[in-house]
């Protein structure tokens, strides 16, 4: 008997590797292919950006309200929890899990070796949107289960990642050579080598002064390193991605996934333009304010369309924004009349009398920017304003960031160029520069606040770093209060799952926080003054 359960068990793992081979799928993948699927995913998928950003990050920083989900972030509110981990449980087994395997695939091979170095710096900039929003989190065991058996990473704190960022920006920069084959299925720089070398500088300056409160020492170190090392010179080196026109489906990540958020409804799902945001645009003459925004009405006798295209566009005559915290239906305003340049007269009732995220940035081709030369300059302007890496004029830095940022308008699909009058009039509101230091740091992340619309993590984390805009915390409208009571929250919530299958790292890691998983606690470079 057992000779006959040993031949059939002979017989079965003769042939194991046929029949465990799925014959519709690919025994290895292109790295180009995979890294186009990264970079698509990071701003393409709807479900993810929907949570994290939308509904928390940037109504934080009072760029959107209106929308039902916008309470978890704008009202400091837990409605659902599990909105704060979305950016945790799809960043880690997705975008880092491909992103490893194609680092683990190209090392070590120099035909590979700058699509190697780009993915090396992805790797950087992906971390740092989860160690900015969580904290201390898993990081030199993680996304190792294939690898070496590591399944339960230990969280490492945030420090020691920082200190592995400008150690791997710092190699994979220097590794990069225009000698070997380009970036391949790159959809930010089209391969270009010089490109990711000053993007990574650039990432490495962005970084080192995250570090400006716990650490200027290193933070000076580190900023000074990429200036010299080279950041973006002009528009054309800005890291974005340019979407297709596709309407959301499950697992499609060519569209723009906020705008397919936008596009879910009528009347932009109810999100809205802050009045912290509107007003700050409209009191600095801003012409960025017709390309953020639009104020919308069905055309007479026809329902509302989701795409804003199809409405009667009331932009210019009208420019509200929403209390901050508020909801699309609760703050009450009466029915404002507007008489248009043909002589009709429409009423715009509450539901659209504030401005929705406008017909051009919602476009479902609309781009995603990760970084751009706008950010360059506002932070060169901060470099100077410090006497740091041998910048010496704040003013000019800061005005080239104002003429960058203007025209990076003209990516948004159906924009015209901003007029150079209207950009020179911005400009002129800002003038005279200010002589101390701490107003120039106002106005520089007043207006580096404003080019972060639509990437809310970035704007909440630079606005924890440096206190600007000074932003009034949301405390009550009608019928919501507060869930904090009028204190902005510092970090993200980590996920449940963590506490129950990886309960003894969790448990190290909150023990850092005080021991509760506060999320008004501060997470390391974010230290109170």
């Amino acid at each position: 008997m057992l000779t006959v359960v040993l031949l059939t068990f002979q017989s079965c793992t003769d042939d194991f590797d046929a029949i465990n081979t799925n014959p519709a799928g690919f025994p290895s993948i292109d790295p180009g292919i995979q890294f186009t699927k990264i970079q698509a995913d990071l701003s393409g998928l709807r479900e993810d950006v929907w949570r994290y950003d939308l509904a928390i990050a940037s109504p934080y920083v009072q760029h959107l309200a209106g929308s039902w989900w916008t309470q978890h972030g704008g009202q400091y509110r837990i409605v659902e929890k599990s909105q704060w981990y979305t950016l945790w449980e799809t960043t880690y087994p997705r975008d880092l899990k491909n992103i490893q395997d194609l680092i683990d695939r190209t090392k070590d091979k120099p035909e590979h070796v700058n699509i190697n170095s780009a993915a090396r710096i992805m790797r950087v900039y992906i971390y740092a949107r989860i160690t900015d929003a969580y904290g201390d989190i898993p990081y030199s065991q993680a996304i190792k289960g294939n690898t070496d058996r590591i399944f339960l990473p230990t969280y490492d704190k945030q420090e020691d990642i920082y200190n592995d960022f400008f150690k791997e920006l710092d190699e994979a920069v220097d590794a990069m050579t225009a000698s070997a084959a380009p970036v391949g299925g790159d959809l930010f720089f089209g391969g270009n080598v010089d490109k990711w070398k000053k993007f990574g500088n650039s990432l490495r300056m962005r970084l080192g002064f995250r570090l400006t409160k716990v650490n200027p020492t290193k933070a000076r170190q580190e900023v000074e390193a990429a200036i010299a090392g080279g950041v973006m010179p002009d528009n054309t080196f800005t890291c974005m991605i340019k979407h297709e026109n596709y309407t959301f489906v499950i697992g499609e990540n060519r569209g723009n996934g906020r705008s397919q958020v936008f596009r879910s409804e009528a009347t932009s799902a109810g999100f809205r333009l802050t009045n912290t945001l509107v007003d700050y645009l409209k009191n600095t003459d801003d012409p960025r304010l017709f390309i953020y925004g639009g104020t919308y009405l069905p055309k007479p006798g026809e329902s509302d369309k989701p795409d804003n295209n199809l409405n009667l566009d009331l932009t210019e005559y009208l420019q509200e924004g929403l209390q901050y915290g508020g909801m699309a239906w609760n703050v009450w305003v009466p029915a404002q009349d507007v008489a248009m340049s043909n002589g009709d007269v429409v009423s715009v009732p509450v539901s659209h009398r504030r401005m929705q995220p406008s017909k051009y940035v919602s476009a479902l081709d609309a781009p995603f920017f990760h970084f751009s030369y706008a950010e360059t300059e506002f932070l060169l302007a901060e470099a100077a304003a410090r006497g740091w890496g041998g910048q010496t004029d704040p003013e000019q830095h800061f005005l080239k960031g104002i003429q960058a940022a203007c025209e990076t308008m003209a990516n948004y699909p159906g924009t015209k160029p901003i007029p150079q009058a209207d950009i020179d009039a911005l400009k002129a509101k800002f003038s005279p520069f200010p002589a101390d230091f701490e107003n120039q740091m106002r106005v520089i992340h007043e207006q580096m606040w404003v080019n972060f619309f639509l990437n809310g993590l970035e704007a909440y984390a630079n606005y924890r770093r440096t206190g600007y805009p000074a932003l009034v915390p949301f405390t009550s409208v009608d019928w919501y209060t507060s869930g904090t009571g009028g204190i902005m929250p510092r970090r993200f919530f980590y996920p449940e799952t963590e506490a129950i299958q990886n309960s003894k790292n969790y448990t190290e890691a909150i023990g850092r926080l005080g021991g509760t998983d506060d999320w008004l606690k501060r997470v390391w470079w974010d230290v109170e003054e």
